[in-house]
């Protein structure tokens, strides 16, 4: 089962990344909690193969109906999205390779990425990381939501990622993504 207190790890087995990938299309828009419970009831706790279960049900067009025996919600573009991801080779595909599946946006692409690559230089700017800058290193005009726009995303993550190297000095951002997440959400 997905952790989501303990989401780093930058040695998953096939297996673990794709669960981890259908983790990440899945809580987008959703406590944490629940996701992973949900993506739990989804797999039956057979985490071994999770994509060849989804290419199972979408050869016999029960995928939707797993999803919704999962509760996992916003059906029609986690389905989507799972059947495009199907083709990624997920220890080497790109942002943009991730972000070309239905339903990912910057947010979502930069979140799998960071907690599964050693070294990645993003920011995941969900409301935790916006409400962090905002609060806590006074930048008043930062959104409130993750922003759609790319260029206003790209500037807010280049401001996030200025600022945590100046506060938390050589921190992987993978940690610091975590720690910000706990603090602004009291875990």
């Amino acid at each position: 089962m997905i952790k989501p207190t303990q989401i780093t790890n930058f040695r998953r087995t096939r297996g673990e990344l794709e669960l981890f990938w259908i983790f990440c299309i899945c809580v987008a828009g959703k406590n944490s909690d629940y996701a992973a419970r949900a993506i739990s009831r989804l797999m039956k706790d057979d985490h071994s193969r999770p994509f060849e279960a989804i290419a199972e049900w979408v050869e016999d067009n029960t995928l939707h109906n797993a999803l919704v025996a999962a509760r996992v919600g916003q059906y029609a573009r986690i389905s989507r999205a799972l059947t495009e991801s199907l083709g990624l080779d997920l220890f080497t595909c790109t942002l943009e390779d991730l972000m070309a599946i239905h339903g990912v946006g910057p947010k979502t692409a930069r979140f799998f990425l960071l907690h599964t690559r050693k070294d990645c230089d993003y920011a995941v700017l969900d409301v935790h990381i916006l409400r962090y800058l905002k609060t806590e290193c006074g930048f008043s005009e930062c959104p409130t939501v993750t922003p759609h726009n790319r260029k206003q995303y790209e500037r807010w993550e280049k401001c996030f990622i200025a600022v945590v190297r100046n506060t938390f000095g050589g921190l992987p951002l993978a940690q610091v993504d975590l720690l910000i997440w706990k603090m602004m959400s009291g875990r």
